[in-house]
């Protein structure tokens, strides 16, 4: 994949594969493979993996929540301001968590704005000692 065109991203940590590169993986012995899940199952992997998703085609909505974790000493001071950041306006990350790019609450169905916007959750979370550890809060000298 080397002399590959990539598609243009947001982020150079984001990869879109080209009909070309999916022909490379294919090559390569790499095999899509469809993960069905239930309501409330828990899917572990590596976001390092070649993966996609797609909109459901069903009238029940789907709610994913991708949850990416590294270990704080391989954040800076500033990493750590940026997830705060993140936290505080309830926005996701990247696949890297160390905020170094933040999403938008803009909630969108098939491509359009949702009909019921809010940039916060109904209800705040409430968070436990070693989930507020997670948000990498806890390490940032006041």
């Amino acid at each position: 994949m080397k002399n590959e065109e990539r598609i243009p991203a947001w982020t150079k940590e984001w990869y879109g594969f080209t009909d070309a590169g999916m022909k490379w993986l294919k090559y390569h012995g790499c095999e899509w493979h469809k993960v069905c899940a239930d309501a409330g199952d828990l899917i572990v992997w590596d976001s390092r993996t070649p993966h996609y998703n797609v909109p459901t085609k069903s009238n029940v909505d789907r709610l994913a929540v991708y949850t990416c974790y590294m270990p704080v000493a391989n954040a800076t001071q500033d990493d750590l301001k940026r997830k705060k950041k993140a936290f505080e306006d309830r926005v996701g990350t990247s696949h890297w968590p160390n905020a170094l790019h933040a999403g938008t609450n803009q909630a969108k169905r098939n491509g359009k704005p949702d009909h019921i916007v809010r940039d916060r959750p109904l209800h705040d979370p409430v968070l436990g000692e070693r989930a507020f550890k997670l948000t990498g809060i806890p390490y940032i000298p006041a």
